[in-house]
């Protein structure tokens, strides 16, 4: 009686497939790690009340962005985009034959296990993606975040520079290292940006930077 309480949602064995293959040690050398660069846009800033739109990511391997295996979403949510596409640029009608979220959350467990993940301030990306795997798959996933935006303002202070108003943005910390800078607010262009920058960031760090070092970076 009452079986049916306990029963998982058959997406979670994805979750405990994926938290089978481990990302790399602490003590691992940064450069050596597979990396999955992601950003998200959103109909609002609050993961609890607003909804996922679009999904991109670029993964890294040797230093190296595999172009060719990024990807871009445009996912169904279950309202209207409202006035947020005045920021992300996509609308309802963009929408038509958007992705279910539940299969482009999958198709990230299956392919990138084992990967550390990086974004720009992914405070907001992570709360967004913890509470989607949630709902969708009953349990949430070891996903190991690197912060680029906590990383530039660590090394800002480590070297005393004084930071004007929105020093940490994306396209702010682009220019400093003399990057291309793309529109904001599309996922794929911010997360290939954010990908540019975390390879620039590694570049200026000690030759034996661990995994370890960056999460104390990125907190």
């Amino acid at each position: 009686m009452f079986a049916w309480l306990k029963k998982k949602p058959a997406l979670y064995d994805d979750v405990k497939r994926f938290n089978a293959i481990t990302a790399p040690a602490l003590s691992t050398p940064a450069r050596t790690c597979r990396y999955l660069a992601i950003d998200l846009e959103t109909t609002g800033l609050h993961a609890r009340q607003d909804h996922i739109v679009s999904i991109g990511w670029v993964p890294i391997v040797d230093q190296q962005i595999l172009l060719p295996q990024a990807q871009h979403f445009l996912i169904k949510p279950p309202v209207s985009v409202g006035q947020s596409a005045i920021y992300h640029g996509v609308h309802d009608k963009d929408l038509k034959d958007a992705s279910e979220l539940s299969e482009v959350l999958q198709l990230l467990l299956q392919e990138f296990s084992g990967h550390y993940f990086i974004a720009h301030h992914c405070r907001l990306d992570r709360a967004f993606l913890e509470l989607a795997f949630q709902r969708y798959f009953g349990k949430v996933p070891k996903m190991h975040f690197i912060d680029t935006l906590n990383i530039e303002w660590y090394r800002m202070q480590k070297q005393g520079i004084v930071m004007k108003k929105d020093a940490l943005r994306l396209p702010n910390c682009l220019a400093r290292y003399k990057l291309p800078v793309s529109a904001q607010h599309h996922a794929l262009e911010d997360a290939y940006s954010c990908a540019l920058l975390y390879l620039a960031q590694l570049k200026k760090s000690h030759a034996e930077i661990t995994i370890a070092d960056l999460l104390v970076q990125s907190r």
